[in-house]
């Protein structure tokens, strides 16, 4: 089964077919090893990806295949802290179900290794105060219908729940950060999501960031033209039918270095979103800015990064960084440009983590 959407005459419609709407075949597991094979959750297996996290390009044509994460390895039921660390460390192909919500009682890090599917059931997808991390060892992972949840307390520079730093191949999807209440004068300093350094080929889709003062932070986090030859160019990242809501600043993120394909998102209830950063190259179409488009902070731009405004709504004027020559459409296809509208209604049905199969919905 498989979940698809679609518009007619502007009206969004969810569509549950019994054949594939994509060319690309659904793989499904092999084998399933469980305390409880009655959980439910999202079997739409690789369908639906999108962007960079799908077959791509390098800029210089050379060929990188899809994220497949643990497609074909035996799918495990997690229903603890220690079972998570147990299977989610090694190469091993696996779907890991998060069949409990799990939560710590302070800041636990866990460090994945590759080659996983880590999927929220439909019943319980909360990870509380654990915090996912790369290593050296790090990729080919997909993240599903989860639900990425921390203490307020939790609020160093340093605390981010998904740090990516490490490694190629991330689909992040249908995953909701909950954030917590703010002071948008105060000292919190922790952010939902980092990718960069050396991670690169992701992509963020259908998925929905609230309630934080700090959103994303993307590419290698300091600026300066010593480190442009190490660091430029990474991460590819696609930011598609996202929604951000009640994010202050960094929604859709501060980028750096890296190729950034932001397409079909709703930012509501902010102040700052897009901010360019040194050596990012940016390609944004039809993005939806509600409430705080008004400040004038839909782009925060240091002039050092180069930028292009494609149907966004508001428009965007204030660009002082050169407009870029660098176009998604050599990197890949299948993704289609939808507009501004599309967007906000789509995020407003459909992004973050869900709780039946019909409520998986990919944008396009």
């Amino acid at each position: 089964m498989k979940n698809c959407f679609y518009t007619l005459g502007g009206v969004l419609l969810s569509a549950i077919l019994l054949f594939s709407c994509s060319s690309e075949a659904e793989f499904l597991p092999e084998e399933v090893t469980s305390r409880s094979a009655a959980v439910d959750y999202p079997q739409t297996g690789l369908s639906g990806m999108l962007g960079f996290a799908a077959q791509a390009y390098s800029e210089t044509g050379v060929l990188k295949e899809r994220t497949t994460g643990g497609t074909g390895g035996t799918v495990v039921y997690i229903y603890s802290l220690s079972e998570l660390e147990q299977y989610i460390a090694d190469a091993t192909p696996r779907i890991l179900v998060i069949a409990a919500d799990i939560t710590a009682t302070s800041k636990t890090r866990v460090y994945m290794g590759s080659n996983k599917s880590i999927i929220g059931s439909f019943s319980a997808k909360t990870l509380h105060n654990i915090y996912l991390a790369a290593n050296s060892a790090t990729g080919n992972i997909i993240f599903q219908n989860l639900v990425l949840s921390h203490g307020a307390d939790i609020n160093d520079n340093d605390d981010i729940q998904l740090y990516l730093n490490y490694g190629s191949n991330y689909w992040i999807d249908h995953v909701t950060f909950t954030g917590h209440d703010y002071d948008p004068n105060g000292s919190d300093l922790d952010k939902l999501l980092y990718i960069g350094v050396k991670a690169d080929y992701v992509t963020i889709s259908n998925s929905k960031f609230m309630n934080h003062r700090y959103g994303l932070i993307l590419g290698y986090p300091d600026d300066g033209e010593q480190y442009v030859a190490e660091y430029d160019g990474y991460p590819r990242l696609s930011i598609f039918n996202n929604y951000f809501e009640n994010v202050y600043t960094r929604a859709p993120g501060l980028m750096r270095y890296g190729y950034f394909h932001v397409k079909n998102n709703y930012v509501n209830n902010f102040r700052l979103a897009f901010t360019i950063a040194q050596n990012a190259k940016i390609y944004a179409s039809g993005n939806y800015f509600g409430e705080g488009a008004q400040y004038g902070g839909i782009l925060d731009d240091k002039g050092t990064g180069s930028f292009i405004n494609v149907n966004n709504y508001p428009a965007i004027t204030n660009q002082s960084s050169l407009v870029t020559t660098w176009n998604p459409a050599i990197n890949y296809s299948g993704y289609k440009d939808e507009t501004p509208e599309y967007a906000r209604d789509f995020a407003l049905n459909w992004a973050g983590a869900q709780n039946s199969s019909a409520s998986i919905v990919f944008g396009y």
